[in-house]
């Protein structure tokens, strides 16, 4: 995470055409189709060759094709589609600027924002302000790095002084499965403290085709992993944390 001083004071993303989306839709039409093709076949409605048909439902897949097409043409469409549909009604420009983000009739202060967190696997920030849930697509915009760290940061610095304040007044603060107190970190209600903690890092990789980051900390020799989805504010966390430990 840069300092927030770093930041430019106002910068223009332009929107960006979600090219990898029109991969998924083509997918999902695909298999939707084959399903109709051999679910209209006995009606002598011919969508695919009948003896392509035939040799599709006679192969080891073919039943599971038949039953699971349609729903799954489905969820690829309206999972991983989504972005091009996004893109049809959004503006053409996004702007971050030391206030605010601004996207065509959106705009959301900085201090309006409660929370961040990061969804690795389709690629965006989800903002939870005082108005609702922000969430945005990464990847339509140009730039999509520097928006995600420009983003990242103004959201750190809003929030991260108010962490200071309640931990050092000696409340607890709540990060998801993880607790913030000024005697350390609760996690599975075992507290592991300030002066047991090792070290801490994040960790991206990959589960079953799906991109994952890990926060890692450790104490006393062990690991405990963190999925960073289900940590809210894990960045205000890991600049907290980051403050905290630094020899």
């Amino acid at each position: 995470m840069r300092p927030v001083g770093s930041c430019p004071l106002k910068r223009v993303h332009t929107l960006v055409f979600p090219t990898p989306a029109v991969y998924w839709l083509v997918v999902g039409l695909i298999l939707i189709y084959v399903v109709m093709a051999a679910v209209l076949a006995p009606m002598s409605i011919h969508l695919l060759p009948l003896s392509m048909v035939h040799d599709l439902l006679r192969s080891y897949f073919g039943f599971f094709i038949l039953i699971l097409g349609i729903p799954c043409g489905i969820y690829v469409i309206g999972w991983r589609a989504s972005d091009l549909f996004v893109w049809l009604r959004a503006p053409e420009s996004l702007t971050v600027d030391s206030l605010r983000l601004t996207s065509g009739d959106t705009t959301l202060a900085w201090g309006n924002v409660g929370s961040i967190v990061r969804q690795h696997n389709h690629d965006r920030l989800v903002l939870l302000h005082r108005g609702g849930k922000y969430r945005l697509r990464l990847n339509l915009w140009s730039d999509s790095d520097e928006l995600e760290a420009e983003v990242t940061d103004r959201v750190v610095a809003a929030l991260l002084d108010k962490v200071r304040r309640q931990v050092a007044s000696g409340h607890s603060v709540a990060f998801g499965p993880l607790t913030l107190s000024s005697e350390g970190l609760t996690h599975k209600k075992q507290l592991i403290r300030w002066d047991d903690i090792e070290s801490i890092r994040f960790q991206d990789g990959h589960d079953q085709g799906v991109s994952t980051r890990e926060l890692i900390i450790t104490a006393h020799g062990r690991f405990r992993k963190i999925d960073e989805e289900k940590i809210v504010n894990a960045p205000v966390l890991l600049a907290y944390l980051t403050d905290r430990l630094e020899p």
